[in-house]
């Protein structure tokens, strides 16, 4: 393998300025897929149960195969990275985004009360989201780094 540079850091910086002004958007994701699996027949504070649950283990290992990934990256691989960096980001910032959401919310709260916020959790989760993004790249940078 070759020693291969790139500065994961400069794109996430990028995409955690764009991130500050798009969880509105994340959040009718979430809730576009929580109304699909309520049209699959799957009851609506369940489905607020999987979506937190599949994203939390997302959330968990999508950066361990990205960290694996890059330590075997080679010099063609490398013209897609970026573009490889920028949707790992936004998979994870969704999916911390949305894991987070459970701690703030609750699956009864967010489909049969009407606190006049229902989601509004969901948006400052999105911003949380963007340190941790931060620090992911750090990390990447230092694996890279020590191939």
């Amino acid at each position: 393998m070759e020693n291969v540079k790139f500065d994961f850091l400069k794109p996430t910086i990028v995409f955690s300025i764009i991130g500050f002004f798009i969880p509105g958007f994340t959040v009718f994701g979430l809730i576009g897929t929580q109304y699909l699996l309520s049209l699959s027949g799957i009851e609506c504070s369940i489905s607020w149960k999987i979506i937190w649950s599949l994203t939390a283990i997302f959330a968990i290992f999508l950066p361990i195969i990205f960290a694996n990934y890059i330590r075997n990256i080679s010099k063609e691989k490398l013209k897609t990275l970026k573009t490889k960096l920028i949707l790992f980001n936004l998979i994870e910032y969704v999916c911390i985004q949305s894991s987070f959401g459970s701690l703030f919310s609750n699956s009864n709260t967010l489909c049969y009360e009407s606190d006049e916020q229902n989601g509004l959790e969901l948006i400052f989760t999105a911003w949380l989201a963007l340190p941790i993004l931060v620090i992911l790249s750090i990390m990447f940078n230092k694996i890279s780094n020590s191939n």
